[in-house]
């Protein structure tokens, strides 16, 4: 069933218009998602795109497609001439965890340009073991006139 009230066009240029308003922003954003779910249509996600590109605003541009990466894992971005001019879904799943936390976002009104949208979609990474050997020749490195010696005696002092 396709959303017959979900208007393109209108749904870009309040995305464009809304450059303060990230809350808004992620509102309009959401909802061209859930078009594209329903139609498989990406013209809105691309015309967004191109409409913060010229804008000059490539943070919001780059956000945009990388989010969408992440609800249609797998899609592709078109370009001509170094420029975006569509994204392919064809061979791409829909993650229901990606469109579930983008949902979550739009409710709790969290700005497209904040922190928690972007941590929202970022990888949970393990901290790396400290690594005392690269700890110790680097601080003997960085500090040529510090004997091994001294060094050792005041590291087992601490």
């Amino acid at each position: 069933m396709t959303n017959t009230t979900f208007c393109a066009d209108k749904c870009v240029a309040n995305f464009a218009s809304s450059v303060g308003n990230g809350a808004t922003m992620t509102k309009h954003y959401v909802a061209a998602i859930n078009y594209v779910i329903e139609s498989r249509d990406t013209t809105p996600i691309t015309r967004m795109y191109q409409a913060a590109k010229r804008r000059g605003d490539n943070k919001t541009a780059t956000l945009i497609l990388s989010t969408f990466g992440k609800v249609f894992v797998g899609a592709t971005a078109t370009q001509k001439n170094k420029q975006l001019v569509g994204v392919k879904i064809t061979d791409s799943k829909l993650s229901n965890e990606a469109v579930s936390i983008l949902h979550d976002l739009a409710v709790d009104k969290a700005s497209m340009r904040g922190p928690k949208f972007a941590s929202a979609f970022k990888a949970k990474s393990e901290k790396p073991a400290f690594d005392l050997i690269a700890f110790v020749q680097r601080t003997m490195k960085n500090n040529p006139t510090v004997t091994a010696s001294a060094f050792s005696a005041a590291f087992s002092a601490a």
